[in-house]
């Protein structure tokens, strides 16, 4: 809204100077022996135009308001207005006086109050003085320019390169005083064409500042004007103006306008038929000065701070830059002896035939990378953003070595984009970072590492559409973090050995698995795993952490882990071709993790050893949990709407408690034997039976099944202790068992459809109530 501040700003000026306008034709000219012609000879006119130019376009409004005059003399005021689409507007008031002496010249003085606002959202003011001469035929004219004193604002900092280091330099924006001045002739004219004429102007300017770090802006302009007078459908004193200009500095170079103006008379006598002579139209003619206040960035004086890379915090240094004009890129590289290579791209791709291979604390960076400065985090951008082709499908287009930092490039080709291939194998690499690079199309994998140490990290970068692997380590200690590796013919990342920490990263699409590892003793959490062509995650052994991960749409299982001796926590898995989570044997924790819509089971394992708890499987196609043997701790999962069982297992030796089992297709739960303790479970409104199994050969209290479609509990005999449970609402028997060996106690069966209670007693049976029972309310 700031660029309307200006138009708002001198529409409100045009009102107060057009109230003046209309008070002052019944004032006391200047002279008193006006005759009637000259009563009305000037009266308001307001101008609108454009001006577009290399930089910006710029609209502009002008109003002339005639105050005082006689046949000779005119004072009046000029009030301007400008925005221009590059942000930024100026104002303008001004009030200027212009005598015609003897032999038809015009000698004419102004001055100016102006007000800018700049494209950085500084705020300049200025007082300009000019004066003029004008003819028939010619114009001369000259300008002062006078900012308001020590007028300078901060604007955005750069990055250069000072005595061959790269440094952020603070900046100001400076008002510049100085004066123009040119001469101008009539070059054709023709009455009959609209009364229209060309007009030439020459001129020269120089503007400067008192700091010593600016330049002086000197040059010259050439203008041309094509002005047609008193347009028939606009009315006498009409004026419509079409010019082009161009001017040249050193420190601005070329610059190029065009300019269109309409101007349209004001007042009650627009369809008057008396013309302006010539000389009096010169009277009106707009003047002529700088469209506004020059400014500029210059450096601050002792402005300069040494450059950090913005993200990673190293200082830049010294620096070599190269570019597509540099010869033999990688030779170059190899003998600089900076702290830093830059290679930019504003010269355009290159093409690397031999391996850009790196010394020992070298920084290697591409272009449009930022920096911040060490005293005070401004930012500044340096250079233009780096494309390199890989042109040898045997060497890798970029190989680290220690202590080494690489950044910002776009790689395609080359065996790898960035890896530690020494030629005839991978190398061990310590305290290397990796940030900000794009490879793709390499013959192998698009990352490749060996060994990468505590103290290492390969950070935001992207790998896509590599004929191995996106990203490939063998023993990673360091950091993996928000990378992104899709359509891969291999897998996302595959690790053989991660002992540090993988984060954040994303996988999609690739033709194996999303995340894949041999073994994991460190973190890998947070990262999604998308429509992969095997499992999103896939873990030989584990005894790290695993968690916060998310994976869906893969063609195999979310997770697929062959042994967990960790922690597999709060990871999702949804939406997968077949199971969610499939593990072979746990040793550690499965706890608080979710599978969904996965086309078969939500987890699967074999043996449980160590602890499965607050896990949550709902809607898969199959079973939410299915499993062989529970030996450790079974508590607090879920399982719903899946379309097979609940929980579906062969024998409960451990502690299986606190678990749910609600609307599944089939049974609740469904098993062989517990063999050890299976308390306060619930079953509720599955589509069979709430708890089906064969036998119970130790402890079952305190289990619940409500509201199932067949029975609540069905099994085949009980040889240790059945207490507590409770059954109702069941579509056919509350508990039904074929015999009874052991003990069943304290139970509690209500409004079944069928019988309370169904079964054989060979054993002991105490205490057991029931009501409501259609069949019957005991054994």
């Amino acid at each position: 809204m700031q660029q309307f501040k200006w138009l708002i700003a001198t529409g409100v000026s045009l009102m107060l100077w057009c109230t003046i306008a209309d008070q002052s034709v019944g004032q006391m000219p200047l002279s008193q022996s006006l005759s009637a012609h000259s009563q009305d000879l000037f009266r308001p006119y307001v101008s609108v135009g454009a001006r577009p130019s290399d930089n910006d376009v710029r609209l502009h409004t002008d109003m002339f308001i005639p105050l005082l005059w006689d046949e000779s003399s005119l004072l009046f005021a000029d009030v301007r207005g400008q925005f221009a689409d590059a942000g930024g507007g100026e104002g303008n008031w001004g009030l200027a006086f212009r005598h015609l002496l003897e032999h038809d010249w015009i000698f004419g003085l102004y001055g100016f109050y102006d007000i800018k606002q700049s494209g950085n959202g500084n705020w300049f003011q200025q007082g300009t003085i000019g004066t003029e001469l004008l003819s028939y035929r010619y114009d001369l004219r000259a300008n002062v320019y006078f900012p308001e004193d020590g007028s300078q604002s901060a604007v955005a900092p750069t990055a250069v390169i000072s005595n061959g280091n790269l440094v952020v330099q603070n900046n100001e924006e400076r008002a510049y005083y100085g004066f123009d001045g040119e001469f101008g002739a009539l070059l054709w004219r023709n009455p009959k064409w609209f009364d229209s004429e060309v007009r030439g102007f020459a001129g020269a300017y120089s503007f400067d500042t008192d700091s010593a770090n600016a330049r002086q802006i000197a040059g010259s302009r050439l203008r041309a004007e094509w002005r047609s007078y008193d347009l028939p459908w606009m009315g006498l004193d009409s004026r419509l103006t079409f010019g082009a200009q161009y001017q040249h500095d050193a420190v601005r170079g070329d610059q190029t306008a065009a300019i269109v103006s309409v101007r349209l008379p004001l007042g009650t006598d627009r369809g008057r038929s008396r013309r302006m002579c010539y000389m009096q139209r010169r009277m009106t003619d707009v003047i002529v000065r700088d469209i506004d206040i020059v400014t500029r960035a210059t450096p601050t004086a002792g402005g300069q701070e040494a450059a950090l890379h913005a993200e990673q915090g190293f200082a830049i240094g010294s620096v070599t830059v190269v570019d597509a004009n540099t010869q033999n890129v990688a030779a170059v590289i190899a003998g600089a002896t900076s702290d830093t290579v830059i290679i930019d791209g504003a010269a355009g791709d290159l093409e690397i035939t031999d391996s850009i291979a790196l010394q020992d604390g070298q920084n290697l960076l591409g272009g449009g990378f930022t920096v911040r400065g060490a005293d005070t985090g401004v930012l500044a951008r340096f250079g233009t953003p780096t494309h390199l082709h890989g042109m040898d499908d045997s060497q890798s287009v970029i190989v680290l070595a220690n202590n080494t930092n690489v950044g910002h490039f776009e790689i395609d080709g080359g065996l790898h984009g960035v890896s530690s291939f020494n030629g005839t194998d991978y190398d061990d690499l310590s305290n290397v970072h990796v940030f900000d690079t794009d490879v793709q199309m390499a013959a192998d994998s698009g990352f490749r590492f060996a060994a990468l140490d505590s103290a290492s990290s390969i950070e935001r970068n992207q790998a896509s559409d590599n004929a191995g692997s996106g990203f490939e380590i063998d023993d990673n200690l360091g950091v993996v973090s928000q990378n992104t590796s899709q359509g891969n013919l291999a897998s996302g990342f595959s690790i053989t050995s991660n002992s540090g920490t993988v984060t954040g990263n994303r996988t999609l699409g690739n033709d194996s698995y999303g995340f894949v590892f041999a073994a994991n003793y460190g973190e890998i959490t947070s990262n999604e795993s998308i429509a992969n062509t095997l499992s999103g995650f896939g873990v030989n052994y584990n005894e790290g952490e695993i968690s916060g991960n998310e994976s869906t749409d893969n063609a195999s299982s979310g997770y697929f882990v062959n042994t967990n001796n960790g922690h597999v926590v709060n990871n999702v898995a949804f939406d997968n071709f077949l199971d969610g989570f499939w593990f072979e044997d746990n040793y550690g924790t499965i706890a608080d993790n979710k599978a969904f819509d996965n086309f078969e089971d939500g987890f699967t394992f074999n043996d449980n050893a160590g602890t499965i708890s607050g896990n949550y499987a709902a809607i898969n196609s199959f079973n939410g949990f299915i499993f062989r043997n529970n030996f450790g701790t079974f508590q607090s999962n879920i399982s719903e709407q899946n379309g097979s069982n609940g929980f579906d297992f062969k024998h409960n030796s451990g502690t299986f408690t606190e678990n749910q089992a609600i609307g599944n297709s089939d049974d609740g739960y469904d098993f062989s034997y517990n063999l050890d303790t299976f308390t306060s479970n619930e079953a509720i409104g599955n589509f069979n039976d709430g708890f089906q199994f064969y036998g119970n050969n130790d402890l079952m209290s305190g289990n619940r099944a409500i509201g199932n479609a067949e029975d609540g509990f069905y099994f085949a005999e009980n040889n240790g202790l059945f207490d507590g449970n409770y059954a109702e609402g069941n579509f056919d028997d509350g508990i039904d068992m074929i015999e009874n060996f052991g003990t069943v106690s304290n139970n509690e069966s209500y409004d079944n459809l069928d019988q309370g209670y169904t079964g054989l007693n060979s054993g002991t049976s105490i205490n057991n109530v029931g009501s409501g029972n259609a069949g019957g309310d005991d054994f």
